[in-house]
């Protein structure tokens, strides 16, 4: 790369960085620009037109990354678009039977994410149950059969948050088959519904009842899912001994590491229960072993309705949103609230700054007072 496309580039990659884009997005976009920097082809549109050409059967089933090289061209005041003549996609028609050799190749694919992998059962179900109802459309696995794919869903009106799902999975499965596809994604407005967030009033009223019973296991599940801010399947992580060490690094969505802090007000409360019960191993076990999501599920919501807590507040992801709600409260730094969540984007974490129906209220009366 000469000295001057490396200037652009660095001014470029700050520049991405200000953007509302996921750091996987940016991750691609700096990795596509910088590719096409290091080749002898020109900054400018016919340099862009080259480079495509020259390498037209890498891109082919990878658009992210010409879409990334007419952003940088944009970026420099050049502009570029792709969508002159865009091409039309017909959506799939529904085959009336899924062969038997694509059933196969579903079942060894499930099997691969069984044992090599280390997805969540719901993981899986999604991933198992996407392939196969794309196998039901299709026999092959193409580029043009994915994007019809997707079409298909759009004019049945699936949400965005599904097609999303059903990408995600088809492009791991064709990542497993060796021929690895990219689509895009359908954006959509992540919108969280305030009511269904437990108030401190709830927390501290359903603290107050676990307290008292025999099992206070219950009173700590509830204790550490809303000081951490854990998903349930990092939950299911974490032991004993780990909080007791104060911290831990875990494998969670999308198989990333992150770490997670414990208060020294829960350590000195656990400190004191392990000894006093023998605790040691994972924390959410139940009578008959490691609990499962369903089971916790079930579980918050009878101790929701021994508490008079709405059950649309009692499950585990709840209590996340809720970690969030009282960081933001207490210090209103998103971007380490992002960090500590693990979100991929900043835009993920900013929906904790909505308030409830109560608190927009309560607020709009001690304001308006002329």
């Amino acid at each position: 790369m000469t000295e001057e496309k490396e200037k652009l580039f660095f001014r470029y990659v700050s520049h991405i960085y200000l953007t509302d884009k996921s750091y996987e997005s940016i991750g691609k976009s700096i990795k596509a620009v910088k590719l096409f920097l290091e080749s002898d082809c020109q900054t400018s549109r016919k340099g862009y037109k080259e480079y495509i050409r020259r390498n037209a059967a890498e891109l082919s089933d990878k658009p992210y990354i010409k879409d990334s090289l007419c952003e940088f061209l944009n970026y420099l005041g050049i502009g570029y678009s792709r969508s002159q003549k865009e091409k039309v996609v017909k959506p799939l028609e529904k085959l009336s039977i899924i062969s038997d050799k694509n059933m196969k190749l579903l079942n060894e694919f499930v099997y691969y994410l069984t044992q090599d992998e280390d997805y969540s059962p719901h993981t899986l179900e999604i991933y198992s149950f996407s392939i196969k109802k794309y196998f039901e459309y299709a026999n092959e696995v193409s580029v043009d059969n994915y994007k019809r794919f997707v079409k298909m869903m759009e004019k049945e009106g699936f949400s965005p948050q599904t097609i999303r799902l059903r990408i995600t999975a088809l492009e791991r499965f064709s990542k497993w088959i060796k021929k690895p596809i990219e689509l895009k994604r359908p954006k959509f407005n992540r919108k969280l519904n305030t009511e269904n967030v437990p108030t401190e009033s709830d927390y501290k009223k359903l603290l107050d009842y676990l307290y008292t019973r025999t099992n206070k296991d219950h009173y700590f599940f509830i204790k550490i899912l809303a000081t951490t801010g854990a998903r349930v399947s990092e939950f299911f992580q974490l032991k004993w001994e780990d909080i007791l060490n104060g911290e831990v690094t875990l494998k969670g969505k999308g198989n990333k590491y992150r770490r997670f802090f414990f208060s020294k007000q829960l350590q000195t409360e656990v400190k004191s229960y392990v000894k006093e019960q023998n605790k040691t191993g994972y924390v959410a076990v139940g009578k008959f072993g490691r609990l499962t999501q369903r089971g916790l599920c079930q579980s918050m919501k009878d101790w929701g309705d021994k508490c008079g807590i709405d059950k649309c507040k009692m499950h585990p992801h709840a209590f996340r949103h809720f970690f969030a709600k009282m960081y933001l409260k207490k210090n209103n730094d998103v971007v380490q609230l992002a960090e500590i969540l693990g979100h991929g984007s900043i835009d993920t974490t900013r929906i904790y700054l909505q308030k409830s129906y109560d608190e927009q209220k309560r607020e709009f009366n001690r304001s308006v007072t002329w």
